[in-house]
């Protein structure tokens, strides 16, 4: 149950309106304000009213519950707020210069024209940047573009209007229950535009394409008297409504990849086996898939804005642990199983120190004290651009272990962990070396196993 008034003493403001009248302006946590005049108002009480949550959720018979108004609306027929793409606040202008997550070192001379956006990764769905989510909580963020999609071919869609407020209304063929939604058109710049002709709303997915140098686009619904699609995608900067929907955040499709067995599994005559070939691939000397510190699943680019453990809005990282190899964060452990897990700092050590490192132009052969070989290749590391930078010049590959080193201060530095890397110096590839990479950057993964 919640309070009537979800706020707290500071967000009662009272602010002068006349020499002669004041009033009271009360903040709620959807976005949406009233303001009353403080001469009507005789007292304030907190009561409880019933579940928020369960009282504008309306379930349509689909894999989410979906929200019955906009949010920073209180009524169906409300506008509502217009939001950016992945900001949690609406403003007055909607330009590309007032952009939170625009490049702000962004020129037209050495840079590609998506560089103008840090982009948000694959689906900002439950994450910082879903204002349904960061505004409402729980369980509510902002739908995919397959949830817009289901609910737009389980739906019969109606041009009609509610309280003088033209819109349409989606009636689900599974159970016959309705949500509205009013065409309260977007803003680009200053401009309210399409104002009751049409409905523009935020997906939570960002345009797919296989080249990600191309300009940064995110999928959005358009709902009008003959159109119901969510198949355009726009500037990120632009003003659209955004509708929440209720239920967990859908699990990415595991990858399939092969894994080895226990023939061929490497004994070097140290104190674990390694893996023959990276994590996504299936020969030794090829590249396989770059993946970020504690993540899972690979991703189309990589860089601290789409990284799982940073808070952008306060350039933070999250402290998850301090050793990772065989926990929930170990992404070879998750995509391998069968005993695979992540090395650690000291098998890495052993690794260096133990063995004979041959050098080739692609990378070394490593062998161990037993006479048998492993060979690690120089796959670079994943950019922001979503293809490897320095491949063939320098391999990093991943390490169970996080940078724990403190500043002065006593802080911790969690923008590291810690990894295996070669780099190269000329035309020679430089000795093997323990030492720190970024967490949020893409790097290859060589199992071990017990």
């Amino acid at each position: 149950m919640k309070k009537l008034l979800t706020l707290c003493l500071a967000a009662l403001a009272i602010t002068s309106v006349k020499a002669e009248s004041k009033v009271m302006r009360i903040y709620f946590g959807d976005g949406t304000s009233q303001t009353i005049t403080i001469e009507n108002v005789q007292k304030i009480a907190f009561e409880d009213q019933g579940d928020i949550t369960t009282d504008r959720m309306v379930d349509m018979g689909l894999s989410v519950k979906w929200a019955s108004y906009n949010v920073g609306a209180s009524v169906p027929e409300g506008y509502g707020n217009f939001y950016a793409y992945g900001e949690i606040e609406p403003k007055e202008e909607y330009r590309y210069e007032n952009y939170v997550w625009r490049y702000p070192d962004y020129n037209d001379w050495d840079c590609d024209e998506w560089e103008k956006y840090f982009k948000l990764g694959a689906t900002i769905t439950g994450t910082q940047y879903d204002v349904a989510h960061m505004k409402w909580g729980d369980k509510w963020r902002m739908p995919t573009r397959a949830e817009w999609n289901e609910l737009i071919e389980n739906c019969n869609w109606t041009w009609t209007g509610i309280n003088g407020v033209t819109g349409i209304l989606a009636t689900s063929y599974i159970n016959g229950n309705s949500i509205f939604f009013p065409a309260a058109g977007n803003m680009v710049d200053e401009k309210h535009t399409h104002d009751q002709l049409g409905c523009f709303l935020w997906t939570a997915t960002e345009y797919e394409q296989s080249d990600i140098s191309q300009e940064c686009r995110n999928y959005r619904a358009n709902l009008d008297a003959t159109n119901h699609a969510a198949n355009g995608y726009d500037y990120p900067e632009v003003g659209f409504n955004v509708r929440a929907v209720y239920g967990d955040v859908p699990e990415p499709e595991k990858p399939q990849y092969t894994v080895p067995d226990d023939s061929q599994m490497v004994d070097l005559g140290l104190s674990v086996k390694w893996a023959p070939f990276n994590i996504g691939t299936n020969a030794e000397s090829r590249t396989g898939e770059f993946i970020c510190w504690g993540e899972l699943l690979p991703k189309q680019y990589t860089h601290s804005y789409n990284y799982k453990f940073y808070d952008a809005y306060n350039d933070t990282y999250e402290d998850i642990a301090d050793q990772i190899s065989n926990t929930e964060y170990d992404c070879a452990k998750y995509l391998w199983g069968n005993g695979w897990r992540l090395p650690t700092k000291e098998e890495f050590e052993e690794l260096v120190t133990q063995c004979t490192w041959t050098v080739s132009s692609s990378g070394y052969t490593v062998t161990g004290p037993n006479g048998n070989t492993m060979f690690l290749p120089a796959c670079g590391f994943m950019t922001y651009k979503g293809a490897p930078r320095s491949a063939s010049e320098s391999g990093y590959y991943m390490c169970g272990d996080a940078d724990t080193r403190t500043r002065p201060n006593g802080e911790k530095m969690l923008s590291n962990a810690m990894a295996l890397k070669f780099t190269r110096t000329g035309y020679t590839l430089n000795a093997p070396e323990v030492g720190y990479f970024s967490k949020a950057g893409g790097i290859q993964v060589r199992p071990v196993h017990e």
